[in-house]
């Protein structure tokens, strides 16, 4: 039997009272969670059971901090393969890609291993860049980081390390690679359809007489979308392109006019880069009511990192499709 949590909960509100930032949210958010782990510990976990959690919590703080101050520079994710070497014409790629999206004004986020994380790092530039790095027998990390160690952390689980690639980063960009590239963009894209990361450039990005993802995208055009695993409107959830330029574009077009959203009680809220004319939010208001929202409303004017941000809300009754938040961002991306 789990113990009276009213006791716990006083105990926890002595030990914050000398530990208190000033914030209220926060503070009951803090209140929860070391009131999950005394009740965890109360049902007499074993060793195994709590390590994963312990060096979890411990992973995703260290790299918390280490993107602390960079929280208003936009980022990139790079997924590829780990043996792709130097004179590959797809290592010369990422290079290039990486560069170009550093010189206008991105960060490239890395697993800093070699072949593909190694070309993003050194094509951005480690102060341009940051790694996160895993430990694994038999994959030596990138030497990109030997007089910048301040931009990369290390995991030991790749549950922690994946949540930091798609909570820190606007955008991904993968090249081909094996099972762990398959398995970052299998778990990357269901996230996104499930609406548990949120929408954002996914772009698989391959030279341009590679067949690689062409082949990939017609498997998942004829299997999963063909036998009704997926719906064809999924597929607007990755993009395909064949050289640096393109997919720097991509990128640059979905935050053209528009920036992030939430959801909040079932409320979708849009933060755009400008305010929509009459004409303009009429029209974003059909394809709304087509797919199941409500109409858009102006909600406020917000000033965010330097910039006037217009607030549009409506409500999300189709609660399955997120595609539908990509498509009202193209369109509006459109004016």
């Amino acid at each position: 039997m789990l113990p009276a949590q009213d006791p716990l909960k006083y105990d926890i509100d002595v030990l914050l009272s000398k530990y208190a930032t000033g914030d209220a949210y926060k503070d009951q958010l803090i209140r929860d969670f070391m009131l999950s782990t005394v009740l965890f510990n109360w049902e007499d976990p074993e060793p195994e059971e709590i390590l994963p959690l312990t060096e979890g919590l411990n992973e995703i703080r260290e790299a918390i901090a280490m993107f602390k101050g960079h929280k208003y520079t936009p980022k990139i994710t790079i997924f590829g393969s780990a043996r792709t070497e130097k004179d590959n014409a797809l290592y010369h790629l990422t290079y290039d890609f990486a560069h170009l999206a550093a010189g206008h004004g991105y960060k490239i986020i890395t697993g800093a291993g070699p072949g593909i994380m190694e070309a993003g790092n050194a094509g951005a530039g480690p102060e341009n860049s940051f790694g996160l790095a895993l430990h694994l027998p038999f994959e030596s990390f990138s030497k990109v980081f030997e007089n910048h160690p301040q931009n990369m952390t290390t995991f030991k689980h790749f549950y922690s390390r994946k949540l930091t690639f798609y909570r820190e980063s606007q955008a991904i960009v993968v090249m081909p690679g094996g099972f762990g590239t398959m398995d970052e963009i299998f778990q990357g894209l269901a996230s996104i359809q499930t609406g548990k990361y949120n929408v954002r450039p996914f772009i698989l990005l391959d030279r341009p007489d590679g067949t690689f993802w062409k082949e990939f995208d017609e498997w998942i055009q004829k299997n999963l979308q063909g036998d009704r695993y997926i719906s064809g409107s999924d597929l607007c959830f990755y993009q395909l392109a064949t050289n640096a330029h393109e997919a720097l574009e991509i990128i640059k077009q979905c935050y053209r006019h528009f920036h992030s959203y939430f959801i909040l009680n079932g409320r979708l809220f849009l933060q755009l880069k400008i305010q929509l004319s009459p004409e303009q939010l009429a029209s974003t208001n059909e394809i709304a009511l087509e797919n199941g929202f409500s109409e858009l409303v102006h909600v406020r004017e917000r000033y965010y990192n330097n910039a006037n941000l217009s607030v549009y809300s409506c409500q999300k009754h189709n609660k399955h499709s997120f595609a539908i938040i990509h498509q009202l961002i193209h369109y509006i991306n459109r004016f």
